[in-house]
């Protein structure tokens, strides 16, 4: 027992004095490095998730359980504190995009929501109001 959160110590400390702070050790048995991405907007699950170092922005939304059928696959943003990287997901999709970008640790995966989404939303509102008026109107002209 000792002996092994003695290398899971070492683990850690090596992997901080190589530069990889961000990065988390899950365990000494399993040989793999786990970083934390957050996942937010139109996904899934949206959440804080563990993913392997080697991860990349599909593996991002796959964690977080992909995305809804409200997300704009073309404009997704990955998000670090320095920087911001917009990336159109669905012409990679198509076969047409550049590569998938790798994520690091603390990246911030965002999905919005497509742009004539709020169309749907505006004309569902309307037609309730045009219905609890023609109701009003029906009870009060009797």
């Amino acid at each position: 027992m000792r002996i092994a959160s003695i290398t899971l110590v070492l683990a850690v400390f090596t992997a901080s004095a190589s530069g990889l702070e961000g990065y988390t050790v899950p365990g000494v048995e399993t040989d793999e490095i786990l970083m934390s991405i957050h996942v937010w907007g139109e996904v899934r699950n949206p959440g804080t998730y563990l993913v392997p170092v080697e991860a990349d922005l599909i593996a991002g939304i796959s964690a977080a359980g992909g995305p809804t059928q409200q997300a704009s696959l073309g404009d997704v943003s990955i998000v670090y504190e320095d920087f911001e990287i917009e990336y159109d997901l669905h012409n990679f999709l198509d076969a047409e995009g550049d590569p998938v970008p790798d994520l690091h640790p603390g990246a911030t995966i965002y999905l919005r929501t497509r742009s004539y989404e709020w169309w749907k939303e505006a004309i569902d509102f309307t037609y309730k109001i045009v219905v609890a008026v023609n109701l009003i109107w029906i009870i009060f002209d009797r």
